[in-house]
Parts: structure tokens; sequence; C-alpha cells
């Protein structure tokens, strides 16, 4: 699943791309980014040129002319949609837009809320397959426009205006939630708080229930949307939606509630909440058990149970020297100064 997005390798540090390039291409470790990109040029352009399809998305969809629009600011989509002789466009239904006038706010309204452009570096209009005159282009251009639970949504006039998301990212730049658990936590295609409300409609509340519940109803995200969702209200919507389920009969796959294991690990952080001595004991112990998983100040995986968890995330250490023992000192400084 991608981390975001915009940018679905967002999470990828250059030593990170680095080492998958020595993994997959075979080249020496390289540190400097233009010569990262230098390597990435030199092998899929050539992957490009061999490729007999060429896969992509879509943007955007003008009724008025049967033009499919593909933005972007990296240039590899042009060429998947220019060089192989068949390309295939794949759609939701929901990025059908009137007319080529109502694109060129669209264009300014996404550039401007993704990345901060006026307009992003590359826009192509496909209009059907490469004409005789022209030099360049497929010579089948296939459209897939995908329903995938959309009508549904649409029927429902508390949740349609999910559908009107751009896909821009702005709502993911702003949640705290996304920016402690990153997108990979979501599970899905979407991520951040426009995943948590458009996922569980897709794959259905039996399996994305859990998702309504990651935010804090801060309404950051509705203050940026361009497009005005009403992100909280949407998952105050879902959220009833759950209870009213689960009070049906229970939610088996992914639900709402917490698992009987959480259940049981909740109860046991309680106890060591409320006898702070065992609380620290433990806290120290596991400070030393951190040891052998600690990279770069991270923890990146963990055993089981808690491989669960650094699947998708990394989790802060625990601190050295606990606050409590910190604060103890302190006041023991200060103390020993004024005697």
């Amino acid at each position: 699943t991608p981390s975001h997005i915009i940018g679905p390798a967002i999470h990828k540090s250059r030593e990170d791309v680095s080492e998958l390039f020595q993994q997959k291409l075979g080249v020496p470790y390289i540190a400097e980014p233009e010569r990262l990109a230098a390597v990435a040029r030199q092998r899929l352009r050539a992957q490009f040129l061999q490729a007999g399809m060429g896969i992509s998305g879509v943007n955007f969809a003008v009724a008025e002319t049967g033009t499919v629009v593909v933005v972007e600011n990296e240039g590899n989509a042009r060429l998947t949609t220019s060089l192989p002789p068949v390309h295939v466009a794949v759609m939701g239904m929901e990025k059908v837009i009137p007319t080529l006038a109502d694109l060129a706010v669209f264009l300014q309204i996404l550039a401007r809320s993704a990345t901060g452009q006026k307009m992003s570096s590359y826009v192509s209009l496909l209009t059907g397959p490469r004409r005789e005159e022209e030099p360049d282009g497929p010579e089948e251009l296939h459209l897939v426009i995908l329903d995938n639970g959309r009508t549904r949504i649409f029927r429902e006039p508390e949740l349609r205006e999910s559908l009107y998301c751009l896909r821009c990212g702005a709502c993911l730049n702003v949640c705290p939630v996304y920016q402690k658990v990153g997108g990979h936590a979501y599970g899905w295609v979407y991520s951040g708080p426009i995943g948590a409300v458009i996922t569980p409609q897709l794959v259905g509340l039996h399996r994305g229930a859990a998702l309504p519940y990651a935010s804090s109803l801060c309404a950051a995200c509705r203050e940026v949307c361009p497009v005005k969702i009403d992100i909280p209200h949407l998952l105050l919507n879902l959220r009833s939606r759950i209870v009213a389920t689960e009070q049906a009969g229970p939610v088996t796959e992914g639900g709402g509630g917490p698992s009987g294991g959480e259940r049981i690990l909740m109860a046991l952080w309680a106890f060591c909440m409320r006898h702070p001595k065992l609380y620290e004991r433990l806290l120290a112990l596991g400070a030393l058990l951190q040891r052998p998983f600690l990279h770069e100040g991270k923890l990146e995986t963990l055993p089981f149970p808690f491989s669960s968890w650094t699947r998708t995330r990394d989790l802060p250490p625990l601190a050295s020297e606990p606050f409590r023992q910190w604060w103890r000192k302190r006041a023991q400084r200060l103390h020993r100064k004024e005697g």
C-alpha cells in the first residue's frame, strides 16, 4: 500500500532507496539523489521502450470531449501512456467532470492543494489512440471505469460527498493521526482522513470498521479540503453505522471494538498504571530488552505479538531514563543546592 496518496514512497530515505537498488539492480551503494535518479531513469527507460502495454490511472475524465487527464510531476505516467502500443486507463466513475472549462479549475485546485504548485509539471490530455498525423501515442486506448461500490455511496445522501475527493492529499498533511502512524497503518490504498472515510465504504464496514475511529475529530482536514468535504461529519456517521451493526450482531473481521487480546493487554496496562513501582520496573526492563531491536534510534522490527505494529510503522524506543526518575533526580539536585 502507498504511504501517501501523492508520494507513495515518501517514507523511504535515500539510503533505503540505495539499498533497494543494490538488492534489485545490482548497482553499488549511491548516496547522491541525482545519481540515484539517473540510475532509475536509465533502467526504467529501457522497460518503457520494451513494454507492450501501459496501465495508468486517471485524475479526471471530461465528458464534453471524451478526454482522460493524467496529472503528475515525474513524467513516468506520460511515458506509460505514450510509448507502449496499448494504453489501458483505469478510473473511478466519480472522476468524470462536465467540460474542459471545468477541467481548468480542477487542475489548479489539485496542484495547489497537493504540492503547492500553480500547475503540475506534466498534464496529459488523452482523447483516443494516436492519429495518423501524430508522432507518438498508443495504437489502442482502453478505458476501464470502476464502480466498486461507488454507486452505492452515491445513493447515500449522507455519505455522497466523499466522492468529491480529488486525491490531493491535503487532509493527510494536516492530520495528527496520520502524522503519527503513517499511511501503511491504514492497510489499504487510501490513507489519512479521507481513507478512513472511503475505505470502509468500498471494502465494507465489516473489514474497515476500525478506520473511522482513527481520528481525533480535530477538523483540520475539513479546513484544508479544497472541495469542502466535511470529513469529521462523515466519520461520525460511519461510527454510528458501525455501532448499529455491532448491536445487530458482532463485526467479525476488523470490527470497531477491541479484540480479546487487546482487551487483555489493556487490562494489564491498567493494572501496571495503578502500581507505579511495578510500572517503573517494567519500563526499566523494557529499556534493556529493546536494545537488540534498536536501529538508528527506532524500533523497526519486534517479535510477536508486537510484530503486527512494527509491520506498518516504527516505534519510538523506551527512554533509557524514565521521566519520573529524571524528575526525582532533578528535585534532589535542587534540594541539595537550596540546602
